[in-house]
């Protein structure tokens, strides 16, 4: 009689304790895969929420005069060479087009209003806002757009200026309704700026399609951010294309927190299971003293009886892995984006079933080593007297 044979003997005459280590591997192995599904779409929704939220990639031109800019270098407006509309088509060009999630051109203008240096700042205001989506407006409803005759105030020029809500203001000999006055961000490019609509201001400063740089969101958590400033800048020619490190680095370390929950809770799942199985193994080696008694005294050697323990366990923790594997991912897919409340779904990930056989496995052998070596040690003559 072969071993294996032997094992599924085993495991038929005890069914319940073999429904019972099955079900502890479904339910080590379902919440290890449910947690890393899951996981990794948190990780994409807020990767992806993250790149959103502020720009991530700066293109400005590569030659000129420098200014600064809420502590941002850009060029100057009155350089020789400078950015136009023309680029932002070819941007859509690149190979990882749909990484780029907004691009928000800006023309910056010096002048004087109220005997007052203030900046002027053409946006494209659909974009604008999607970038800065931490704005708090003040005398605009949400998903409400300042017109071509409106103008966004940052709050401490409509401080300085003494301007407030509905009141007109003139730009260059053309008058402007303050729509909205933009809450204290802390920062001097929103806060001592003046908003209007990008045309609008290429118009007044007879400066047809210039931009003086471009403020890029692009979702890089499946792509790595330097491909995609490579791209852009091979395609842009006579630009300067800089990924924006602080961005990136809070990014990864927000993400990197992500990794280090679903692997220190995995590694708790793992040893949990792994610690079911060996008191289960271990409880059934020693009701099954007499049997491996005999097994011994008809000549069974000792890796022979390691070796049916472990079959039976390792059967068993396949199939608990299967099932595991079938159970962890339905629900993750069926319940777990709504669940975390992430917009990114889930999809059906077959090769973690090879991974979930492999952990089952490893997870069954581990746990039945010890139970096993004691069965290989019961002496034969002192098992017998239990006959």
């Amino acid at each position: 009689m072969r071993l294996t044979d032997i094992a599924f003997q085993n495991l038929r005459r005890r069914k319940m304790r073999s429904a019972l280590l099955v079900i502890s591997v479904v339910i080590g192995v379902a919440a290890i895969i449910f947690l890393y599904s899951t996981t990794q779409a948190m990780k994409e929704d807020v990767a992806n929420k993250l790149d959103q939220y502020g720009s991530n990639i700066l293109i400005l031109p590569d030659t000129g005069e420098a200014m600064t800019f809420g502590g941002i270098t850009v060029e100057a407006p009155t350089q020789v060479k400078e950015l136009d509309m023309s680029l932002l088509p070819l941007m859509q060009t690149i190979k990882n087009k749909e990484t780029l999630a907004t691009i928000a051109p800006k023309l910056l203008v010096n002048t004087n209003l109220k005997g007052q240096e203030v900046l002027l700042l053409g946006v494209d205001f659909p974009q604008e806002f999607q970038l800065k989506k931490w704005w708090k407006v003040d005398g605009l409803s949400k998903n409400q757009l300042p017109s071509s005759g409106e103008v966004i105030l940052g709050s401490d020029v409509a401080l300085s200026l003494n301007l407030t809500l509905q009141q007109n203001v003139s730009i260059k000999g053309q008058d402007f309704k303050v729509a909205g006055i933009i809450q204290p961000t802390g920062s001097a490019e929103n806060d001592q700026a003046v908003f209007m609509d990008l045309a609008v201001l290429q118009t007044l400063a007879n400066r047809p399609n210039a931009i003086s740089l471009i403020e890029t969101a692009a979702l890089c958590y499946t792509c790595p951010i330097e491909e995609v400033t490579q791209q852009l800048s091979d395609k842009l020619q006579g630009t300067k294309v800089t990924a924006l490190k602080s961005t990136l680095e809070s990014r990864d370390t927000t993400v990197n927190k992500f990794n280090l929950f679903a692997r220190s809770v995995s590694l708790i799942l793992f040893l949990a299971s792994s610690l079911v199985i060996t008191m289960t193994m271990k409880s059934s080696v020693e009701e099954r003293t007499r049997e491996i008694g005999i097994l011994r005294a008809i000549g069974f050697r000792k890796r022979h009886i390691i070796q049916i323990v472990l079959t039976e366990a390792g059967l068993l923790s396949l199939l608990g892995g299967l099932l595991g594997y079938l159970l962890g991912m339905g629900a993750a897919v069926y319940f777990g984006s709504a669940l975390v409340k992430a917009e990114v779904l889930i999809p059906w990930q077959s090769d973690l079933l090879v991974y979930a056989l492999g952990a089952s496995l490893l997870i069954g052998l581990l746990g039945s080593l010890y139970p096993a070596w004691k069965a290989a040690r019961l002496d034969p003559t002192e098992s017998l007297r239990y006959m």
